[in-house]
């Protein structure tokens, strides 16, 4: 897909400064609140014995010649008390293509009979590089060099405590600022922080679990997210719906065969007739497979 330099620059500095809220970074993966919390919080590396494999995609529908696609993987083994992980993203974000790798060591200490406190640290590399396929003009612009950047050192530290019922998560993502002292572009990282909570609070035939998580930006309000999983026939099936206070809705639905493999289907929508001038909404698949037991 071609675009002329206008709109190009355009885009850059409407989609990363006035909507940058649309951006994968800001509107994460619905997979990640209950299907696979170690997409956001390192201390869910191996919090299941075993080894677990994650497969997620995540298309943003702009209705533009704009493509916001997030690809992601993970793989993550535990064994006693530890819980070992790498995850892997391929995001394409307009013209930005995005990428990110990272190794993970978590610990368990256990508190309680039912009660684990886990501790979680990530360390790897992210890159933002222009596909310039899809620039056309002149590719000396100085909006070309700010918005590209090499490979340098990331990383995230994540604590979990969770009983039987009760989760509690908190996670301090893109480290990078803590190393680097020089400008490195962060227009694609706006997350600060992540503070989570959630408790079932029925049992039997359905399972309900309401979950609150409160998610810090850079240069913009934070995000509460209000939502709920129920679970049905024994943890089969359930559905799950979010509120998010950037103006837009979630919806889910998963199937769970033989306690291994997990597979759900999303759909965010937009509220806003602002954020509708933009995007039609998300569409995400997201699997999950528990091996080796």
């Amino acid at each position: 897909m071609k675009k002329n330099i206008i709109s190009y620059i355009l885009i850059i500095v409407a989609f990363f400064f006035s909507i940058g809220k649309l951006s994968a970074q800001v509107n994460p993966p619905l997979s990640m609140y209950y299907l696979n919390e170690y997409l956001y919080n390192p201390a869910m590396a191996g919090k299941y014995q075993g080894l677990n494999l994650g497969a997620f995609y995540k298309n943003n529908l702009t209705g533009s010649n704009g493509q916001t696609v997030a690809n992601t993987l993970t793989l993550d083994y535990g064994k006693g008390k530890s819980g070992f992980g790498l995850i892997v993203n391929a995001d394409k974000d307009g013209v930005l293509n995005v990428n990110k790798f990272a190794a993970t060591y978590a610990y368990n200490l256990k508190t309680s009979e039912d009660g684990n406190l886990r501790f979680g640290v990530s360390a790897g590399a992210t890159s933002v590089k222009i596909n310039m396929s899809d620039v056309v003009g002149d590719m000396d612009d100085p909006i070309l060099q700010y918005a590209e950047q090499g490979y340098v050192f990331d990383g995230d530290l994540g604590v979990s405590y969770t009983t039987t019922k009760l989760s509690l998560s908190a996670v301090a993502p893109n480290l990078r600022s803590l190393i680097y002292t020089e400008n490195i572009n962060d227009g694609y990282n706006y997350t600060t922080f992540y503070a989570a909570a959630a408790y079932q609070v029925t049992e039997g035939a359905i399972k309900l679990t309401p979950k609150v998580m409160y998610r810090g930006l850079k240069g913009y309000d934070g995000i509460l997210d209000l939502g709920v999983n129920a679970q049905f026939f024994e943890d089969k099936f359930n559905l799950l719906a979010f509120y998010h206070t950037s103006n837009s809705l979630s919806f889910g639905v998963g199937f769970n065969v033989l306690s291994k493999y997990q597979l759900q289907a999303s759909y965010s929508v937009p509220v806003s007739s602002n954020l509708q001038k933009y995007t039609y909404g998300n569409v995400e698949l997201g699997l999950k497979l528990n091996l080796f037991k």
